[in-house]
């Protein structure tokens, strides 16, 4: 029987590109996008590229709870089970401005949405024989540092700051997760894409930033494709199919920032987070 894979920021990018490695071993796969026309049409692209009509798409803006919690419904009414979720989707911001739901947008989108889809969907999950979660975060969380009072304050905003604390709350929020699901048949596992060559620099980005990206990555990042191999290995390989709470990076274990190893700090996010966004 084909598997359910759900992905967010299935539209483009590392998603995008994930959603189509997948869908081309033949699994059913269902990606979240936030624009309907674009995402419609990603669903036609990942159809005409692989031949398999399996794909179908959700509607959410991942930054709103509100959003996320209609979103998990929608889901829930469609689907009886998740193999796999693969929380992909991402931002990055250039001012300080707070979510409708009062949090940094940059904490909100990147980490937040992680955590309450995650457990919305989770019940869903296990009713999978060997559920995977998979979540996206990047080489940065290794200058990542938390500031509690930042996710709903500005506390000298800067953009690669707020980015580098999102993807050290993934990798913290992974950990966490493991633990909690031992003793379940549910893995969950981190990832680095590596330096990818896509928009998300570019995005509402004042033009010297997006100049600065745009260098870079021409310079020095890998295809969208190559970026999106990690988390097809973390989605579908046989040899991670026991292994949880760990992160990988050109498809291979890697060892976390030491933060993250944090059991402390694992557990005070997860507070925190609760706090801030109640699942239930």
């Amino acid at each position: 029987m084909n598997k359910n894979i759900l992905i967010t920021g299935g539209s483009s990018g590392i998603g995008f590109e994930t959603a189509k490695a997948i869908a081309a071993m033949g699994e059913n796969v269902f990606i979240v996008g936030r624009s309907e026309v674009k995402t419609q049409e990603a669903v036609k692209e990942i159809i005409a590229a692989t031949g398999n009509k399996n794909i179908h798409y959700f509607l959410a803006n991942l930054s709103s709870q509100k959003s996320i919690r209609q979103l998990a419904a929608q889901i829930r009414s469609e689907l009886d089970h998740i193999d796999v979720l693969i929380n992909n989707a991402g931002g990055v911001f250039p001012d300080f401005k707070l979510s409708e739901d009062g949090l940094e947008m940059t904490i909100a989108t990147n980490h937040f949405a992680y955590f309450l889809l995650t457990n919305l969907l989770l019940d869903l999950v296990k009713k999978s024989e060997a559920g995977r979660i998979v979540n996206v975060a990047s080489g940065s969380h290794y200058r990542g540092k938390i500031d509690f009072d930042s996710f709903t304050q500005n506390k000298s905003f800067f953009t690669l700051t707020a980015y580098e604390q999102s993807k050290l709350a993934n990798v913290l929020f992974t950990q966490e997760l493991a633990e909690r699901l031992k003793g379940t048949t549910i893995t969950v596992n981190s990832l680095h894409p590596g330096m990818v060559k896509t928009h998300i620099g570019n995005k509402d980005m004042s033009w010297y930033a997006s100049a600065i990206w745009t260098f870079i990555t021409n310079l020095a990042a890998i295809s969208v494709e190559a970026g999106a191999k990690t988390s097809v290995y973390l989605a579908t390989s046989d040899e991670v199919k026991n292994i949880s709470g760990k992160y990988f990076d050109k498809c291979k274990q890697k060892e976390v920032a030491k933060l993250a190893t944090d059991k402390a700090l694992q557990k005070r996010l997860w507070e925190v987070s609760e706090q801030l966004c109640p699942t239930v």
